[in-house]
């Protein structure tokens, strides 16, 4: 009898061990994939027309800085919406391109060296800086066509990604590049000028 009843406990724990590694499989079965670089984004779209009041929001939903890399920067109430950061004790640097054939953009320079913003002339290392891109606190950042111009900004057809994540990171890094490069004294009327495309 006793013979029995040990074979019906090592049968019990053989079909308990059976039930639990089945649980185990299906467990792991249903786990959510590995965590992938860039997995963690967030993405919202931001189009044009209309697209200012977007701009505008993003602007305002920065703590600490700001940092603005813009072929195109003409747009007043965009300006006025960095100044106000500025007076928020946000740090707002600002890289514009001086060979956009542009009457306005000089005028834009001087106007947000006045609000406080900390701006630069683009490089003349590359053809153009022809990138269009916000990036705010270092951990997000608005990417497209979107020029800082009415036009752009309200009126043609514009794209842009905003995203959160470690990408952003790579972005932060490119801006601070091409900060380093960047110079506050380049005339705004030196080099080749190209006609701005709003």
């Amino acid at each position: 009898m006793a013979g029995k009843s040990e074979l019906g406990r090592k049968k019990l724990a053989i079909c308990l061990l059976l039930i639990l590694v089945a649980i185990l499989f299906a467990y792991i079965a249903f786990l959510p994939p590995a965590a992938c670089a860039g997995c963690n984004a967030k993405v919202a779209l931001v189009f044009s027309p209309g697209a200012e009041g977007d701009v505008i929001s993003f602007i305002r939903s920065a703590k600490e800085t700001i940092d603005v890399e813009m072929y195109v920067f003409v747009s007043d109430d965009i300006a006025r919406e960095l100044g106000d950061a500025v007076k928020r004790g946000v740090k707002v640097r600002v890289i514009m391109e001086p060979r956009v054939e542009d009457s306005r953009k000089q005028k834009m320079f001087d106007t947000l060296t006045a609000l406080g913003c900390d701006v630069r002339w683009a490089s003349f290392s590359y053809k153009l800086t022809h990138a269009k891109f916000v990036v705010v606190d270092g951990v997000r950042a608005l990417v497209g066509s979107i020029n800082f111009s009415d036009s752009a900004l309200n009126y043609n057809r514009e794209a842009a990604v905003e995203m959160e994540g470690s990408k952003v990171a790579e972005l932060a890094a490119v801006f601070d590049g091409d900060w380093q490069m960047a110079s506050a004294t380049e005339s705004a009327s030196a080099g080749a000028g190209t006609e701005a495309g709003e």
